[in-house]
C-alpha cells in the first residue's frame, strides 16, 4: 500500500511539472485534480484488498547497502520543495540557477546542522568525534530544528552575497520547509516511530484511518517505554496533516489577503510549525531523545520558534519594507522580460582585436603619417564606419574606398581573430531554453554579421536578426530595434549593448537597457554609466539573474 502511495505521489508531481493544465471545450483544468481522482480510487481499492502489510524500514539494497524509506521520503520532500521553489521563484523574479545553486550548498549544510543539533544534546551517546559523525553505520539521529536554523542562516548569507531580495527568498524557503516536513514525517512512519499514546479502541481507529496506517502503528513491546505492545496513535500523521493544513492556509492567505507582505512566509512558518510541533510533541509517547534536563528541547524550541515568528512579523511591519506579496508578484509579471535583443560587436563578439587591426591596416595604407592611439581606437568602437572615417576626410569617394579596404581586411581575417566573450553561448542557450525570444540588432553588414553568427553556431537561438543592410539609419536611431520588436510582436524587450549609442537606441525604442562592461578600466565606462542604462553588468552570466528578476 505504501509503495502505491509513494509512486502515486511521484506520478502526480512529475505529470504536473510537464502538463500543469489541460483543456476541455475551451476550459482549463488542473492536471493534479484530474489525476488525483483515479489515484485516490486506486488507493482506496488497495486499502481494502491488500493483505496486512508491515513495512520494512529498508526499501531495497544497492550493492549490499541498505536504502531506507526514510531517506526516500526525505529526498522526495526535497524534490517537491525544489519543484515548488522554481515555480515560486519565477513568480517572484528569482532565477532557477540561484535556487539550484542554493540547494547544492545549503541542503548539505542543513543536514550537517541537524546532525550537530542532535549531537549537542546527546553528547553522552558518543565516545569520539568519529562516533558523532557516525561515519560507520550511518547517521543515527537528526534534529530538524537545528537543520531549520542552519538553513535560515545560510539563506541570509547566500542572499547577501548574491544580492538577491531576502524577503523573496523567505517566501520560497518557508513553503519548502513545510513541504519537506510533510513528506519527512512519512519517513518516520516507515521507521515505526513518532507515535503517541496507546489506542484502547482499535476498531474505532480502523474506522477513521486507512488499514495500512493502523497495521504499521502496532509497536512491539521492546520498542516502547512501558513495554506494552499494541496500537499507538500516529503522531507522525497528525503533524504531517497539520503542516499540510498550514501550507494550504498560507497559500490562500497570500493570494486572497492583501495584508500579507513579501517575506511574511518565514514568520508564518515559524509560528505555525512551532504550534504544530508543540501539539504533537506534547502527546508523543516514545522516549524523547533531545533533552535539557527534564525539558524537551523540541517543545522549548517550538515555543521559541513561535515567539520569534511573531516578533519577526511585528518588527518587519514596523521597520521593514511594506510591499504586499501579491503586489510583488503582479509587478514581476507586468515587467517580465519577454525578449532580449543584443548588439553584436563588443557585446556578444569579442572583435576588438580584429577591428583594431583593420583600422591599423587602413591608416597605414591611406594615412601613414597618422599614428593611431589606443584611446583613439576606442572611440572607433560603436559608430558606423562612415561616421568614423568622416572625421579624417570629407571626400565621399575616399570614404567609400576606406570602407572597402577596411572590410576587405576584416573579412579575410575574421574567423581567426574573433571569439565570443566568456559565458555568451551558455547564457544565450539558457535564455532560449527558458522561452525568452532572442535577436541581434547590429550596424554590421548582413553577410559579415551572419558569418560571425554561423561561425559560433548561434543562428539556431535567434528569432530575428537585423543588420545594417536592413535599416536606413544606424544607432543611436532606434529603427533597427523597432523593426526587431515588430518582427517578434513583443513589447517587453531588453536591449543589451556596450556603447552609449546602444543604450540611447534602446531607450528611444522604449526598451529596458543593459550595458555590458568587460574592461573595468575602459575609458568609455563612465560615459556608458552616465547614459543611465537600467542595468550594468560586468560578467555576461549576470544577465541571467537580471532577466529572471
Amino acid at each position: 500500500m505504501v509503495y502505491a502511495l509513494y509512486f502515486s505521489i511521484i506520478l502526480l508531481f512529475v505529470t504536473y511539472a510537464y502538463f500543469p493544465k489541460f483543456k476541455i471545450k475551451g476550459k482549463e483544468y488542473s492536471t493534479v485534480i484530474a489525476l488525483l481522482i483515479p489515484v485516490l480510487i486506486t488507493l482506496i481499492t488497495l486499502n481494502f484488498t491488500l493483505p496486512d502489510l508491515r513495512i520494512n524500514p529498508v526499501a531495497f539494497k544497492i550493492f549490499g547497502v541498505d536504502v531506507y524509506w526514510y531517506a526516500l521520503w526525505i529526498m522526495l520532500g526535497v524534490g517537491v520543495a525544489l519543484f515548488h521553489g522554481i515555480r515560486e521563484g519565477r513568480k517572484l523574479g528569482i532565477s532557477s540557477d540561484f535556487i539550484f545553486t542554493g540547494i547544492i550548498f545549503i541542503l548539505p549544510l542543513s543536514i550537517l546542522g541537524a546532525r550537530i543539533w542532535y549531537v549537542l544534546f546527546n553528547l553522552d551517546e558518543f565516545s569520539s568525534f568519529w562516533a558523532a559523525l557516525s561515519l560507520r553505520g550511518g547517521w543515527s539521529g537528526l534534529g530538524i530544528q537545528g537543520g531549520v536554523l542552519t538553513a535560515v542562516i545560510s539563506v541570509i548569507i547566500y542572499c547577501r552575497i548574491s544580492k538577491v531580495s531576502l524577503y523573496k527568498a523567505f517566501d520560497i524557503l518557508a513553503p519548502g520547509f513545510l513541504i519537506g516536513q510533510i513528506f519527512g514525517r512519512w519517513g518516520n512512519f516507515c521507521n515505526h516511530e513518532l507515535y503517541g499514546p496507546l489506542v484502547e479502541n482499535v476498531d474505532m481507529m480502523r474506522i477513521f484511518l486507512p488499514r495500512f496506517i493502523v497495521d504499521n502503528m502496532y509497536i512491539n513491546a521492546e520498542s516502547v517505554n512501558n513495554n506494552i505492545a499494541g496500537y499507538y496513535q500516529p503522531m507522525f500523521l497528525y503533524e504531517s496533516m497539520l503542516n499540510l493544513t498550514g501550507l494550504i492556509i498560507y497559500f490562500v492567505l497570500r493570494r486572497k489577503w492583501a495584508k500579507v507582505n513579501s517575506g511574511d512566509g518565514l514568520g508564518f512558518y515559524l509560528v505555525w510549525y512551532g504550534m504544530a510541533r508543540t501539539i504533537t510533541e506534547s502527546f508523543r509517547f516514545e522516549g524523547e531523545v533531545l533533552l535539557i534536563g527534564p525539558i524537551r528541547v523540541s517543545i522549548l524550541m517550538s515555543v521559541i520558534f513561535m515567539v520569534t515568528g511573531v516578533l519577526f512579523l511585528v518588527f518587519k511591519r514596523l521597520y521593514g519594507p511594506k510591499k504586499g506579496y501579491q503586489e510583488v508578484v503582479d509587478y514581476v509579471k507586468a515587467n517580465r522580460i519577454e525578449a532580449v535583443l543584443f548588439d553584436w560587436d563588443g557585446t556578444l563578439l569579442d572583435s576588438k582585436p580584429l577591428i583594431d587591426e583593420s583600422f591599423y591596416y587602413v591608416f597605414q595604407k591611406y594615412f601613414p603619417d597618422h599614428e593611431l592611439t589606443v584611446e583613439e581606437l576606442d572611440t572607433f568602437f560603436g559608430p558606423s564606419l562612415e561616421e568614423t572615417f568622416s572625421k579624417f576626410t570629407h571626400d565621399k569617394e575616399l570614404i567609400k574606398e576606406l570602407i572597402s579596404c577596411y572590410r576587405e581586411f576584416n573579412i579575410a581575417n575574421h574567423d581567426e581573430m574573433v571569439k565570443l566573450f566568456p559565458g555568451v553561448k551558455d547564457v544565450v542557450k539558457y535564455l532560449h531554453k527558458h522561452n525568452i525570444k532572442l535577436g541581434v540588432v547590429s550596424s554590421k553588414r548582413r553577410d559579415v554579421l551572419e558569418q560571425g553568427i554561423n561561425l559560433f553556431n548561434l543562428g539556431q537561438y535567434f528569432d530575428v536578426i537585423i543588420s545594417g543592410d536592413d535599416v536606413t539609419k544606424t544607432k543611436p536611431d532606434p529603427e533597427g530595434i523597432l523593426k526587431a520588436k515588430e518582427a517578434l510582436g513583443l513589447s517587453k524587450v531588453l536591449y543589451v549593448g556596450d556603447s552609449v549609442g546602444d543604450i540611447k537606441a534602446g531607450k528611444y525604442a522604449n526598451c529596458k537597457t543593459c550595458a555590458v562592461i568587460y574592461d573595468l578600466e575602459g575609458i568609455r565606462n563612465a560615459e556608458l554609466v552616465d547614459a543611465e542604462p537600467d542595468k550594468v553588468i560586468y560578467k555576461f552570466y549576470d544577465l541571467v539573474k537580471y532577466v529572471g528578476e
